[in-house]
């Protein structure tokens, strides 16, 4: 077992001890992530890397579209970028998808977030500017004095009591000025900036995923994945597989299967051909013309108790 194969099964593992309810480690070859995982209200979307650099710019667009239809946090687990270990307890961001050490996950997990950032020119702490504001007040310091002992301008100490974040130098000096903690826990979640390629359906995928729109749902297509799309309303959550032929994927349904129990989302099969089958490995199976003569979500919905 290679090194990352080895660090998706000890996450894997720590998950299960820890009560999440996880997703297989090799769901038919899945490339967009490695593993999903819920503990009550908690959902997140894994991907796991043993150096963190291999993660493509290809892989944003999907993680980004399933974590926001899903409500799930995405992350990067992995133990190094490039020739550097990932440091613990720092938050690292890579084509905007935040990334953490198995270590600092763990400790994430166990509610203690980060509160230290890697950006271009080293390590940075989120200071909590009105905290900051506080004790400079009650030590009756000056923004003046704290810039002067500092050895930086009024206009960053101003920045910093608005929420700036400062290096990790400036922030332990504040800290021993001030004679508190006055950090911020970093956002974890995607900060994706940069403008992305557009990741379209083409084919059976865009016919099927523009007639669940026309139905009423919103539907996205979610590339290099077992299933091929996501349709949320408001009341239904479901996990859309496009198929030519159900009877020739049965691995791809099973996988589609267990990610739909672990979000707790409908799977439901679109078979382009007419089949007698309603449902196989507990995945709903509804042929496109069946689908094309449904005009809304109720009917839809009845459709799918039937």
């Amino acid at each position: 077992m290679d090194q990352r194969q080895q660090l998706i099964r000890d996450i894997y593992d720590f998950l299960k001890r820890n009560d999440f309810v996880v997703s297989e480690p090799d769901l038919y070859g899945l490339v967009t992530f490695d593993l999903i995982c819920r503990r009550g209200d908690e959902r997140y979307i894994l991907k796991i890397l043993y150096n963190v650099n291999t993660f493509s710019r290809i892989g944003v667009v999907p993680l980004i579209k399933m974590s926001a239809m899903t409500g799930s946090k995405t992350l990067i687990i992995g133990e190094k970028a490039g020739n550097n270990m990932l440091e613990r307890g720092v938050l690292y961001f890579r084509h905007g998808v935040p990334i953490l050490s198995f270590e600092s996950f763990k400790d994430y997990i166990a509610g203690e977030p980060p509160f230290i950032y890697s950006a271009p020119g080293g390590f940075y702490v989120g200071i909590n500017g009105q905290k900051m504001r506080i004790l400079r007040e009650q030590n009756n310091y000056s923004i003046g004095y704290i810039a002067q002992k500092l050895g930086v301008s009024r206009r960053s100490v101003s920045l910093y009591e608005s929420g700036s974040s400062a290096t990790i130098d400036i922030y332990l000096k504040l800290e021993s000025i001030l004679r508190g903690d006055i950090s911020r826990d970093v956002d974890v979640s995607i900060s994706n900036e940069e403008p992305m390629p557009v990741n379209a359906a083409s084919g059976f995928i865009n016919e099927v995923l523009t007639v669940m729109n026309n139905i009423g749902y919103i539907s996205e297509y979610i590339s290099r994945n077992p299933f091929d799309g996501l349709s949320y309303n408001s009341d239904s959550h479901l996990i859309i597989g496009a198929f030519n032929n159900v009877n020739e994927n049965t691995n791809r349904i099973v996988s589609i299967k267990k990610i739909s129990e672990v979000l707790g989302d409908i799977p439901v099969l679109i078979n382009r051909e007419d089949s007698n089958k309603r449902n196989i490995h507990g995945c709903t199976i509804i042929s496109f013309n069946e689908l094309r003569k449904i005009y809304d979500v109720d009917s839809f919905n009845e459709f799918l108790e039937k």
